[in-house]
C-alpha cells in the first residue's frame, strides 16, 4: 500500500495482521475446491478387465465408492474409474489441507510484514535525504548571498560620466 507522488514514497495503512477469519474463509475455500475436484477421489486402473475389476473390489472393501459424474474408461488395455474416498481419508486429506492453507497464510502475513518494513525504510531514509539536501540548499543559498555581499562590496555602483 504505497503511493508515489513525485517520486515520494508514503505508505498508506498497515501491514495485515493474523485474523481467524480470513483463515477460515480460506480454509472453507479450499476444503470446497477438494470437494468439487477429482482431488477427493482415487483412480483406480486395470491393464485387463479382471485386474481392473480386482482393484474395483479391493477399493470398494476400503470404503471408497464410485463417482458416476465421472467416465469409466473401458478401453482395450486401459480400464478406470473414479472412486470417492472414504470419509475418514478425506477427513485427515481435509485436515492436512487447513494445515497447508495455514502454513501458506502465516507465509503470506510474514511477506507482507517484511514488505512493509522495506517500504518504511525506503520512506525514512527518503524523508532524510530530502531534509539533508534541503539543508544543503539553505546553506548553499545563504552562502551565495554572503558572497553577493562581498562582490557587491567590493565593487561600488559603476558610473558612467555623461
Amino acid at each position: 500500500m504505497t503511493s508515489k507522488t513525485n517520486d515520494r514514497i508514503t505508505i498508506q495503512g498497515t501491514a495485515p495482521k493474523f485474523d481467524a477469519t480470513v483463515l477460515q474463509q480460506l480454509t472453507e475455500a479450499r476444503h470446497s475446491a477438494y470437494d468439487q475436484t477429482d482431488e477427493c477421489t482415487a483412480l483406480v486402473r486395470g491393464e485387463i478387465p479382471i485386474q481392473f475389476l480386482s482393484n474395483l473390489i479391493d477399493h470398494h472393501t476400503k470404503g471408497y465408492t464410485l463417482r458416476t459424474n465421472y467416465p469409466v474408461s473401458i478401453g482395450f488395455g486401459s480400464y478406470s474409474c473414479r472412486m470417492e474416498k472414504p470419509e475418514s481419508i478425506q477427513t485427515a486429506d481435509k485436515i492436512a489441507l487447513a494445515a497447508q492453507v495455514k502454513l501458506e497464510y502465516i507465509a503470506w502475513l510474514e511477506s507482507e510484514h517484511e514488505r512493509y518494513k522495506q517500504l518504511l525504510t525506503a520512506q525514512l531514509l527518503q524523508a532524510s535525504e530530502l531534509k539533508e539536501a534541503e539543508k544543503i540548499e539553505k546553506a548553499k543559498a545563504k552562502l551565495l548571498a554572503d558572497i553577493q555581499k562581498e562582490v557587491d562590496a567590493t565593487f561600488s555602483h559603476l558610473v558612467i560620466p555623461e
